[in-house]
Order: C-alpha cells, then sequence, then structure tokens
C-alpha cells in the first residue's frame, strides 16, 4: 500500500479501486455459486458424520464388554491349569511310552511290512522302510528279540536287492527306472563303484537304441516320410540328448556329489575315478550322435536353407550347452562350438559351390546363344549388352540373395551368435574371404582362361565372348567390386584376428584391371587374326604377275572393310567412342608424299646424296607404329588396334610376293580403297 501510495497517481488509485471491488465481488459471486451447488453434499456430509459418531460410540461398549469376558477366560485358564498340573506330568510319561510302544510296534511289523510292499513291487518303500529302522536294529542286535528280526529283514533285503539288481539287467527298463533302480541299491550300501559301472553298461542299451532312430534318419534324404531338419533335431533333443542328460545327471548326484561333500581322501579319490568314468561314458556316445547329426545337417547345407539350418543348430546348440552345464568337465561345450563351425563351413561352402555354379550356367548360356550365330549380325550385336547384364546380374543377384540367407546365423535371437570367436570367424573367413572375396576371384579366373589360347590354335567360343566378359571384369574393376565388398562388410562386419587378415579390395581391383585388358588385347588379337587369316587367302591364292589389268577392287578388299564395319558396331554395343587423335599440319592418312630421287616432294638433288641415304634418313623421320599395343577401353581404340593388325598382315603378305606391273596396280588400287574406308575407323589416322 505504501508503494501504491508512492508511485501512483489519484486516477490510477480510483482504478486499482475499481479494479479490486469487481474481483471481490465476483469472488463473493462464485462462493454463493458453489454454496449453492454444493448444499445437498454439505447436508449429506453432516448426517453421515453424525451417524458416524453413534456408530463409534457402540463399538466403544462392544469393546470394553468383550476385555472383560476376556478377564474371566484368564482366571478360569488359570484356575484349570493349576488343578491339572500333576496330572500333567503323568500324562507326558504316558505318551512317551505310547511312541516307544509305536517303534516297538513298528520294528515286530517290519518283516511283514517289507514282503507285503515285496509282493507289491513298491521297492522304494520297502528300502526306505528298512533304512529307517536298520539302525535300531543293528543297536540293539545282541537282544534275542531284537536279532531274530534283524535276521528275518536280511533275509527279505537279500532278496530286494538280487529282484533290484534284475531289474537294473533288464533290457526293458527305461533311464529314469535304471536310475532309480540304482538310487535304491545304494541305499542298501551297495559297492559304488561296481553300480555305477552296471548303471552305465544298462543305460547305454538304452542310449543305443536311440541312436539307431538317429542313424537311421540321417541316411533317409528325400524319401517319403523322411523328416525335416528341424523335426530331425527335435528328435535328438528330446531323445537321446534328453535320456542322455537324465543319465548324466543321476549318475553325478549317485556317484559324484555324493562323495564330494565327504572330507575323506579315499571318497573324493571315489568321486574322481566315477567323474572320470562318466565322461569317457559321454564321449563314446556323442561321437556317435555327433557323426550322424553332422552328416544329417551337411546334407540339409545342400538345400541352402538356412533359416530351417541355423533354427536346427541353434536348438541343438542350447541343449548341448545345458546339459555341459549339469558336467562340466566332460567338455560338451567344446564340441557345441566345433560342431556348430563345422556346419557353417560346410553351409557357406555349399552358397559358393551354388554362386560358381550359377555364374558357370549364365556363362554357358550366354556362349551357346553367341555360338547358333556366329558370324556377326546386327541382331547380334544387339544382344550383346544383354548377355553382358545377364552376367553382371547373375553375380550381384546371386551374391546378394547369399549373403542375405546367411544372415541368419548371426541374428541377435540366435545364441550361438553372440559367441565372439564364431562371429569373427564367421563373418571374416566364411562370408568375406570364403564367399564375397572367394567368388570375385573364381570370376576372374574363369575370365582369364579366355585368354589362354595358343597362338597356333583358333577358339572354340566366339571372340564376341571374350569382348562382353573384358566390359564385364571392366565394370567389376570400376565399381562392381567395390560395392560388392562394401555389400558384404556391411551386413558381415569383419574384425581381423591373429594371423587371419581381411584381403584388400584394391588387390582385387588391381587384379581385375589386369584381367580385363588382357580380355580386351586377346579380343583385338583374336578378331585381327580372323581379318588377316582372309587378306592372306586373298593375297597368297592370286596370280600377281600374270594378272589382268584392275577394273574395280577385289573382292576380298570389300569383305574385310565389311568386317570392320560390323566389328565396329558390334564394339559400339559395350564401348564408348573415344576421342580421336588431332592431326598436325604434316600428319593425316590422306597426305601423300613424294619420296622419290629427285621428286618435288623431296628437297634435296640427286647429287647430293645417294638413294641408299635417302632411304636410312627416311626411316629415321618414320614415327613407328605398335601393331600389339595394348589398347585403351574406348571403341576407337579397340577397332584400331584389330585394323593395325590387318594392315600389318597385309603389309607382311605384299612383302613376300613378286608383282607385275598389272599386280601393283591392282594393290594401289585395293590400298586407296583401305585408305578411303578405313580411316573412320581409327582413333589416329597415322
Amino acid at each position: 500500500m505504501e508503494k501504491i501510495l508512492r508511485e501512483c497517481s489519484l486516477n490510477e488509485l480510483y482504478k486499482k479501486e475499481e479494479r479490486m471491488k469487481r474481483e471481490i465481488q465476483e469472488l463473493d459471486s462464485n462462493m454463493q455459486y458453489l454454496v449453492y451447488e454444493n448444499h445437498s453434499k454439505f447436508i449429506k456430509a453432516s448426517e453421515t458424520i453424525r451417524e458416524m459418531k453413534d456408530d463409534f460410540q457402540r463399538l466403544e461398549d462392544d469393546m470394553t464388554h468383550l476385555g472383560s469376558r476376556m478377564e474371566d477366560i484368564t482366571t478360569a485358564s488359570g484356575s484349570i491349569n493349576r488343578a491339572l498340573a500333576d496330572r500333567k506330568r503323568e500324562i507326558v510319561k504316558l505318551c512317551g511310552v505310547h511312541h516307544l510302544l509305536k517303534k516297538l510296534q513298528f520294528l515286530f511289523e517290519l518283516p511283514s511290512r517289507l514282503n507285503k510292499c515285496m509282493e507289491m513291487g513298491f521297492y522304494a518303500q520297502a528300502v526306505k522302510t528298512y533304512v529307517k529302522a536298520s539302525r535300531v536294529l543293528a543297536q540293539y542286535q545282541h537282544m534275542p528279540s531284537f536279532s531274530g528280526i534283524q535276521s528275518d529283514c536280511q533275509s527279505i533285503v537279500a532278496r530286494l536287492k538280487s529282484d533290484l539288481k534284475n531289474r537294473l539287467d533288464d533290457p526293458n527298463s527305461t533311464t529314469s527306472m535304471t536310475a532309480e533302480t540304482v538310487d535304491l541299491l545304494l541305499a542298501l550300501n551297495e559297492p559304488p563303484s561296481q553300480l555305477c559301472h552296471q548303471f552305465l553298461d544298462n543305460s547305454q542299451r538304452q542310449l543305443e537304441k536311440d541312436l539307431a532312430v538317429i542313424a537311421a534318419e540321417s541316411e533317409k534324404e528325400g524319401e517319403r516320410g523322411a523328416m525335416d531338419i528341424v523335426e530331425y533335431v527335435n528328435v535328438v533333443c528330446s531323445g537321446f540328448l534328453a535320456n542322455l542328460s537324465l543319465v548324466i545327471q543321476s549318475c553325478y548326484d549317485m556317484f559324484v556329489k555324493r562323495h564330494l561333500m565327504s572330507t575323506e581322501k579315499e571318497e573324493l579319490k571315489r568321486s574322481e575315478v566315477a567323474q572320470q568314468t562318466l565322461c569317457e561314458f559321454i564321449h563314446s556316445l556323442m561321437a556317435q550322435c555327433l557323426a550322424n547329426v553332422r552328416r544329417k545337417l551337411e546334407k540339409e547345407s545342400v538345400h541352402l536353407d538356412s533359416g530351417q539350418l541355423v533354427k536346427a543348430v541353434d536348438k541343438l546348440s542350447g541343449k548341448l550347452q545345458a546339459m555341459n552345464r549339469l558336467l562340466p568337465a566332460a567338455g560338451l561345450e567344446h564340441k557345441s562350438k566345433q560342431l556348430t563351425q563345422q556346419i557353417a563351413e560346410s553351409h557357406t561352402s555349399c552358397h559358393a559351390q551354388r554362386l560358381r555354379q550359377s555364374f558357370s550356367d549364365t556363362l554357358t548360356s550366354v556362349r551357346q546363344a553367341l555360338v547358333t550365330a556366329r558370324r556377326p549380325s546386327s541382331q547380334q550385336d544387339d544382344s550383346l549388352n544383354g548377355h553382358c547384364t545377364a552376367l553382371y546380374a547373375s553375380i550381384k543377384s546371386g551374391l546378394e540373395s547369399s549373403l542375405g540367407q546367411l544372415k541368419a546365423f548371426i541374428e541377435p535371437t540366435v545364441s550361438f551368435s553372440d559367441k565372439r570367436q564364431f562371429r569373427e570367424t564367421f563373418c571374416l573367413c566364411l562370408v568375406r574371404e570364403g564367399i564375397v572375396i572367394s567368388f570375385i576371384n573364381h570370376v576372374l579366373d574363369t575370365c582369364h582362361r579366355f585368354t589362354e589360347t595358343g597362338d597356333d590354335q583358333s577358339p572354340s567360343y566366339p571372340p564376341s565372348l571374350v569382348l562382353i566378359l573384358s566390359r564385364l571384369v571392366h565394370d567389376m574393376d570400376r565399381s562392381t567390386i567395390c560395392y560388392l565388398v562394401s555389400y558384404g562388410d556391411e551386413r558381415f562386419p569383419p574384425r581381423e584376428q591373429g594371423p587371419i587378415v581381411a584381403t584388400p579390395t584394391t588387390q582385387l581391383l588391381r587384379r581385375a584391371g589386369d584381367v580385363a585388358q588382357e580380355l580386351l588385347d586377346h579380343y583385338v588379337k583374336v578378331q585381327g587374326q580372323v581379318i588377316s587369316q582372309m587378306i592372306r587367302k586373298s593375297v597368297e591364292t592370286r596370280d600377281w604377275l600374270h594378272t589382268l589389268e584392275p577394273r574395280s577392287v577385289r573382292s576380298g578388299m570389300k569383305r574385310v572393310v565389311e568386317e570392320v564395319t560390323l566389328l565396329d558396331k558390334q564394339v559400339a554395343t559395350l564401348y564408348e567412342d573415344g576421342a580421336k587423335k588431332e592431326q598436325g599440319s604434316e600428319g593425316g592418312s590422306r597426305h601423300t608424299y613424294s619420296y622419290t630421287q629427285g621428286g618435288k616432294g623431296y628437297p634435296y638433288s640427286s647429287s647430293a646424296m645417294d638413294s641408299s641415304l635417302l632411304s636410312n634418313i627416311q626411316k629415321l623421320f618414320y614415327e613407328r607404329i605398335e601393331v600389339f599395343a595394348t589398347v585403351e577401353f574406348f571403341k576407337l581404340s579397340i577397332v584400331t588396334g584389330i585394323i593395325k593388325i590387318v594392315l600389318k598382315a597385309l603389309l607382311e603378305c605384299v612383302r613376300l610376293r613378286t608383282f607385275g606391273k598389272f599386280g601393283l596396280q591392282q594393290m594401289q588400287v585395293d590400298s586407296h580403297y583401305l585408305q578411303l574406308y578405313l580411316w573412320r575407323y581409327v582413333s589416329d589416322e597415322q
């Protein structure tokens, strides 16, 4: 208020007063509204409070009455205890006598009880009854009455042991019945070592029946009624492995754990011997079981159904891990890892084989399609790009499909995939090196084999196939290899460990570049040899000394130009044109020079130097042409390489022949024809 009075003007004070009045009126109206709305609730609440007060008053009266009654009961109980104190001692004494008489009655009835249990086959009840009374009988055996009872019981127990041993040897006894029988014999103080061997021998007979079922199913493949791999593993886990687990648990509890709880050296030694015997027993049976399971799983690997295979291996691995926890000394965890690794190796090997076979089949179909149209044609040229695309698709889609299938091995839901050693080995060795890198190398090796034809041998495949493969490998060098390797590394991150080192991508790229270059050079060489053969026949089969005066170009030269034209179209479907070399003022195929002695094209006269010197000077300034030089990945360079081989062959054939006047003129006509039509197909007109 002091601040308002000090800082505000009179008008502001009036306005603030008016605002406060309005707020007070609003609050009053709101309060009236709330009271009106909740009037009935206030009335009901008041009535409820009044009723509660009445109820609490009655409750206090009842509690007071109850307290007085409890005091009366306490007084009466005290008077009763005082009255019966003397008799209580007598009652306790009589109860002790009664309990003793019941024990004596139990001992006197023990032989009949044992016989009755024997007759009804309740061996466990008979053993429990005898063990319960044996200590008392041994303590009072010097008394004649107890001595007779003990003698009768021992004869009955001898028969009981005999029956139990017979049941132990019964081939129809289940594993659980055998374990129960051994437990009863141990309770009757039979030698543990003998029982251990007998227990394992009888258990082995039962387990061998399960092994026979597993072996029979593992031999079935594609037969009617044969189980799939998941059903087969379920049979193994619920049958043989479940029964073996029961044997391990029972044997460990009866012969190993019981002695481990003792502090005596002799008992501990017995425990070690029993454990060693049990481990040998497990190793013998597991070797047979895993051999059958491995055979079945490897057969399933061929079907390339990674999901089903991983599901089966995961279930089997989980069961072996659980069994390993029962007896770690048996080393079942190591066997589980070893089996998983072997199945993974077998399955990835099948995928790698499938990829190689798929590429081989595609390559064979392309080869057959090209063979059916051996002579180059426009229709065939249009299909070259399609064949190259089909080969590329078989590589890319096949590898992506296989990696997608194998992804099931490292899914988070798979129990064995979280093992670091398995994951690293699987991703780096089996997938990256065993499938991706191996398949790329296989493609490069397959393509490289098409360049290994000897010089004196004609290829058994169409040269256009080499051209397709050169383009395929060239694309792999430029992009495909990097894509495939990175695709695999993203889905199966490799981690280098120890001596295992990942193959660098640069090594593959360098090799792909070399193979692509060799394929392209080989294609140029083969096509050049094919056309050169035509030229050789056309030159060698003609009598150049006695030929007629030339009227036109020979058909052989026309055929050469036609072949080069078809090859140019063929190469154009796979490679870009490229750029021609720019010609200087003194270069060019259409420039002619007269280098004859004394000719106008040469600045020196005959008096300056002789013809031999002139020839040598010409050779000094002559630009040498590399006939078999490496070609580039462009159409002009490829066709130029072929034409250089063709012209070199023509030059060599002419050099070995002797020409008459008309023969020389015919060759001049042919050469001029080639000059007119071939210059457009070369990168360098020189």
